[in-house]
């Protein structure tokens, strides 16, 4: 799972999931889809931050929460759920005041109604934490030379990992088309001074589809290689594992029932 800091932890192809007429309905009434987003996670991030500043020794982290801030939330089903009902609510209200359209307020009020539900089993599940973050890593580098390899078109993503294992959320897709006899080499895009502190190492990954991309290291690379496509070319490896899993959850302290 995503970081809540994490770019794109929310995006118009999440909404659209909901929404399939979003784009049309955006473009018709000039509505800005990425505004919405960010102001929808930013309301809920000030929302988070306060329960886990009043959580006191309930959060484990509590008494550096105000240095970490949101860094080591994770995107929980229920919390991504949250952001895309909040982010869709904040849409719908700006199309029904621009049009005065019945339609747009019932989505809006749905949506408005759904966020507030979803906003509550966050409450009561708990905002899912992990010790040590692993930020979702930024494009990564990928350059081309000459080998074995077909022409074809590729996607490379990348993803840091800690001394456990655990692996943090893919990088965005490089995608380019290789030409006949070649090779690429890969590197994470920030290097190894801009490796976050809990990373040891990095996995890449490498598909010619986007439906499924596969590991192609069988250990974690060092911060600060390379990985060069091997002359017996690329393999199926393990799927990614799709970011981190909380290590503990935080219960919003006012929704603890008293005995």
């Amino acid at each position: 799972m995503a970081l809540f800091t994490d770019a794109d932890a929310v995006t118009l192809n999440d909404l659209q999931q909901f929404e399939s007429a979003l784009v049309e309905v955006a473009s018709t009434h000039d509505i800005n889809v990425s505004t919405k987003i960010s102001l929808a996670i930013s309301s809920i991030g000030d929302l988070l931050l306060l329960w886990l500043l009043r959580s006191f020794m309930s959060d484990p982290q509590w008494l550096t929460r105000r240095v970490l801030g949101l860094s080591t939330v994770v995107v929980t089903p229920t919390l991504y759920r949250w952001l895309c009902f909040e982010s869709l609510s904040r849409f719908y209200s700006e199309a029904y005041n621009v049009q005065l359209n019945t339609r747009f307020q019932g989505k809006w009020t749905e949506y408005r109604t759904a966020s507030q539900q979803a906003g509550e089993m966050v409450r009561l599940s708990g905002v899912g934490i992990v010790y040590h973050a692993l930020p979702k890593p930024a494009l990564p580098s990928v350059s081309t030379g000459t080998g074995n390899a077909l022409e074809q078109t590729i996607f490379v993503q990348a993803a840091w990992v800690d001394s456990p294992g655990n692996e943090g959320a893919l990088s965005p897709v490089n995608a380019l088309t290789l030409p006949d006899s070649s090779s690429i080499t890969v590197a994470m895009a920030e290097g190894d001074l801009g490796a976050p502190a809990a990373a040891a190492g990095w996995n890449v990954y490498v598909s010619t589809s986007q439906d499924a991309t596969y590991r192609q290291n069988s250990s974690p690379l060092p911060i600060g290689s390379t990985w060069t496509l091997p002359v017996s070319g690329f393999i199926d490896g393990p799927a990614p594992i799709d970011g981190q899993v909380p290590n503990y959850f935080v219960i919003d302290p006012k929704r603890i029932q008293r005995g």
